[in-house]
């Protein structure tokens, strides 16, 4: 699956998993690989890679297995919230004002975080190519709790953004936000096996065991079971703005763990313990 976006001055084509990228996509000034089992254009001058790891769950299993798999707190969470009088609502074919209302309600929470805004091209450019699904949670006066957005490819359901109205509610005990956002996860995995799909993706675990922060967002996403998967990502330029946009990002990414320097392939202590599937 493959997509085109503008970041700034720079156009990016993206693609995802092992699929057979379709032929004739347009120019781009780079191209970015994601979801690969081995590094794209490893030797070529001027790449930028990255070994990660993900939280994908399987959706061949059935429903009793995947509640088996949740651990105790988060299973507790979600049955208590299915008896809040929540409802669910699933936007598989957004309209640009969708788009709209889901911007106006990442960006605050994005604020407050310290967290890149939401990417408006990138998902304008996913609802171009029917490859986007956009989930909320609503609180029973209508207020909207949490929303999730999933890039879509032909196996995979794969969580792009994940925010939720804590700072904007609060009027509403932030344990009552938080366990419908684990209710709205849990409907979303139910969703897409509904729909045939084969890995509910989490997008990403941090390896950075001194970032609190990010290991208590593993915490969360464990908590709904899953396998842990090594990819790799690529970041290929195509022509000049390419490579001034790769220099950019290694200077940006320069502390990540994941990042592969030089042409070394890291094999870190911890992703050397995954099993691959």
């Amino acid at each position: 699956m493959a997509i085109q976006w503008k970041k700034y001055i720079f156009t990016l084509n993206e693609m995802y998993e092992d699929e057979e990228v379709e032929k004739g996509l347009p120019k781009a000034d780079l191209h970015a690989y994601f979801m690969q089992k081995e590094l794209c254009n490893f030797d070529k001058w001027y790449t930028l890679h990255k070994q990660v790891l993900t939280l994908c769950i399987d959706l061949n299993k059935t429903e009793d297995e995947l509640r088996k798999e949740m651990n105790r707190t988060t299973r507790y969470q979600i049955n208590k919230a299915g008896r809040d009088s929540l409802s669910l609502h699933f936007l598989t074919e957004p309209k640009l004002e969708d788009i709209e209302q889901f911007t106006a309600f990442f960006n605050p929470f994005a604020r407050e975080k310290g967290i890149e805004l939401c990417r408006v091209d990138k998902l304008m450019s996913l609802r171009k190519n029917g490859r986007i699904v956009i989930s909320y949670v609503c609180h029973p006066d209508g207020r909207k709790l949490a929303s999730h957005v999933y890039i879509l490819t032909k196996r995979r359901a794969i969580m792009l953004y994940s925010c939720s109205g804590r700072f904007a509610n609060a009027d509403i005990p932030g344990l009552h936000i938080g366990r419908a956002n684990r209710y709205l996860h849990w409907n979303d995995i139910l969703f897409f096996k509904e729909r045939n799909f084969q890995y509910y993706d989490f997008l990403g675990l941090s390896i950075n065991k001194e970032d609190k922060a990010q290991q208590n967002v593993n915490t969360f996403k464990k908590g709904f079971g899953g396998f842990e998967k090594i990819e790799y990502q690529s970041f290929v330029p195509q022509n000049w703005r390419g490579k001034i946009l790769v220099l950019a990002l290694r200077v940006m990414w320069r502390n990540q763990l994941e990042l592969i320097h030089g042409n070394k392939m890291p094999v870190f202590k911890y992703l050397a313990n995954i099993e691959e599937k």
